[in-house]
């Protein structure tokens, strides 16, 4: 079965264009800024012909985005042009910060730059349940296995609710029963792939406006 099966494709952005973005890897030297070194460490090399994969970078500054409200981190039809023109600029540098969104958030105050988030809580479990969601606008940064993806909801869990994979794109929800199964079956498919029991907890770092 597809990742992803119940997403609604009304309010999804599968990636049609990764010959010209390139997916979940750096920009091209070419599409880069010039002066800065951030692609000495994250761009195209030996061992990463493609770049290096930018998954955290892209899991925390789509968190960071959608919960500041950024209607094209959440628009089917302008998600991936945002990814295109943006996202992916912040994530290869915010990929290059290392670690997990907790440590992302502290570098960018660090600098000076106010995310504008604030952390509900850090947990490890199988999958999200209904009473780890809390009201309101939120978002979570999630650690499974050398990947990182990120999902969030409108509203609680009666909003609107969306799940940020950077291999894919974005998959939007109208029920949020339908989108923590939709993770889970995700979450089983890399422990099986990386040959861990079932039982064993992603990591989960939930945020809120703030």
């Amino acid at each position: 079965m597809a990742h992803f099966a119940n997403a609604d494709p009304q309010l999804s952005c599968r990636y049609k264009n990764k010959a010209t973005h390139g997916g979940n890897h750096a920009p091209s030297v070419a599409d880069w800024f010039k002066n800065d070194d951030t692609l000495d460490r994250q761009g195209v090399s030996q061992g990463k012909p493609n770049g290096h994969g930018i998954c955290k970078g892209t899991a925390s500054s789509w968190v960071i985005a959608f919960l500041n409200g950024v209607r094209d981190s959440y628009t089917a039809n302008t998600y991936e042009e945002f990814y295109t023109n943006f996202l992916r600029y912040q994530a290869t540098m915010v990929k290059d910060f290392g670690k997990h969104i907790d440590s992302h958030v502290a570098q960018f105050k660090k600098l000076g730059v106010e995310t504008n988030i604030k952390e509900y809580k850090s947990i490890k479990v199988v999958n999200l349940t209904k009473s780890d969601i809390p009201d309101g606008r939120w978002g979570a940064y999630i650690s499974c296995w050398h990947h990182d993806i990120a999902c969030g909801g409108t509203w609680g869990t009666t909003g609107n609710s969306y799940i940020c994979q950077p291999n894919t794109g974005l998959l939007g929800y109208t029920n949020y029963l339908t989108m923590l199964s939709d993770l889970g079956t995700y979450l089983d498919s890399r422990r099986s792939s990386k040959s861990k029991p079932a039982t064993e907890p992603a990591g989960f770092w939930i945020y809120r406006p703030g």
